[in-house]
Parts: structure tokens; sequence; C-alpha cells
């Protein structure tokens, strides 16, 4: 674990997002692994039958499958209610890019170059970046429409039923069943691509920058040499963050608000 006595520590991940954060990785990964099974039966018969009939030999049929599926599912759509829910009270859970800022467009090729190690330091220190808040626009819209062919392949099960009545138009409009599912399958992809992705940058920027990066998605707190520039967004609170143990390093120096450089950042086109 890092010591941080040279930083400032900041909240930047409420107790609601974290709650979110770890509810969806639960929710997904059993989406995930039940998936591929309801998709191809044979991924998990690891016994050797030519024609499996059970996930696990004398443990878990393709209902059981089916079912552990369509659980995970309902969680993931009410957690990913209850996250924009979240967004709404708390200003600090808005992570979606701010395309209007100068300062986005700015920090996403700074965070790119950043990443690409050119250079290997941040010039400006972002409580969320340009690149971060994109992805994570990205992903919120895979979200809503992997629940949407979800449900959609669900409600077929009963197409006179309710769910079949609600979902029966979003089957016409991807142009049947089996386009629907295609569309939640390579989705499903994606989110396997983004998670290996997104584990990779954490880790790499807990080890670069030595942030918290990890550690913040459990106690919510990241910690910082000098103030984010992007600081409003902790509620609109400038001083929020500024808590705990005063900084005892000779490295730290707040950020200058009335910095022009930072100004003009600031301002919308």
């Amino acid at each position: 674990m890092l010591i941080h006595t040279d930083k400032k520590a900041y909240v930047v991940f409420s107790l609601w997002l974290r709650i979110f954060h770890w509810t969806m990785v639960l929710s997904v990964t059993a989406l995930f692994w039940t998936g591929l099974y309801i998709g191809d039966p044979g991924f998990a018969a690891i016994t050797g039958n030519p024609e499996p009939t059970f996930a696990i030999d004398g443990w878990f049929s393709m209902e059981t499958m089916r079912r552990i599926h369509f659980i995970a599912g309902v969680i993931l759509t009410f957690s990913f209610i209850f996250r924009f829910a979240g967004a709404l009270w708390n200003r600090g859970d808005r992570l979606l890019p701010k395309f209007r800022q100068k300062r986005y467009w700015y920090g996403l090729k700074e965070t790119t170059l950043h990443y690409l190690m050119i250079p290997q330091k941040h010039e400006h220190h972002w409580l969320r970046n340009s690149l971060a808040r994109t992805a994570y626009m990205m992903v919120y819209i895979m979200f809503f429409f992997e629940i949407l062919t979800g449900f959609a392949m669900y409600s077929m099960v009963n197409p006179n039923g309710i769910l079949g009545t609600l979902f029966a138009p979003v089957i016409t409009l991807f142009g049947g069943e089996y386009k629907v599912h295609v569309i939640h399958h390579y989705i499903a992809w994606g989110f396997l691509f983004f998670t290996i992705v997104h584990v990779y940058m954490a880790f790499r920027e807990d080890v670069m920058e030595e942030s918290g990066e990890v550690s913040a998605m459990v106690s919510g707190m990241k910690y910082y040499a000098h103030d984010p520039i992007d600081i409003e967004d902790l509620n609109g609170k400038r001083r929020r963050g500024e808590r705990i143990d005063k900084p005892s390093g000779t490295t730290y120096r707040p950020s200058d608000p009335n910095d022009p450089r930072e100004r003009e950042l600031q301002e919308n086109d």
C-alpha cells in the first residue's frame, strides 16, 4: 500500500457509485459466463460428452443457467437505473464528457499521448480525464442496448405476454429476433474488451501516478500532489476534497485557479 504523505486526498467516488461498480462487476461476470453457455452448451461441458446436457455435469441444467442469466440481468438493470438516479442526486457522479469545453478536447489529446508514453507524466491532473469520460459514455450506451436486446429476447418465450408485447417493437426495429441476438452477442464481447483495457489502465495509472486508482473503488479516495483541473466536479465545491492529513512532503503545490492557461481550459467554446 502506498503512503501518500506528499499528496492531498480527494473523495472522487461516492458510496453510491462504488456499490454500482461492484454490483455491475458481479452481474456482468455472471451474465458473460452463463451467456457463453447458453450460446454454446459445449463451452462449459468439459466432461467430453458429445451432446452436453449440463453446464457442469450433475449440477446446472440449461434451464438453471438461463434463470441465473435472467436474474443477473434484472440485477444489472436495476443497478443501471440507480446509477442514473445517483448521478442526478450527486453531481460528483456525473462522469460524462463535456464536449463544449476546450479542456475536454485538450484533455483527450493529452491523455491519449500520456497512455502512449508521450510524455510519461500528465501535464495536468484530472479527477476523470477526457478519455475515461468518453469510454464511460460508450459503456453506458452499450449497457442500454444490451439490457434492451436481452429483455427483447427473453420476452419471446411468451410473445403474447406483457413483456412480449412491450418489447415486440425492439424485435421489429432491429430486423428480427436473430439480429437482436447477434447485437446482444457482440456487445457482450465488447464488454470483455473494455474490461481488459479498463483493468490494465487502472493498474497502470496506480503504478505510474501513485494516485490510488485501484483502491479508490473501495475507499472512494484518490491522491494528487496538485489540484485536479476538473476539481469543481466534486459536487461543485472546490474544497470538498481537502480533508484528512495536511500534506507533509515538499512536492505539494495547489494549482492556481487564476492561472490564465487553466482558466482558458475552463471556458466553453
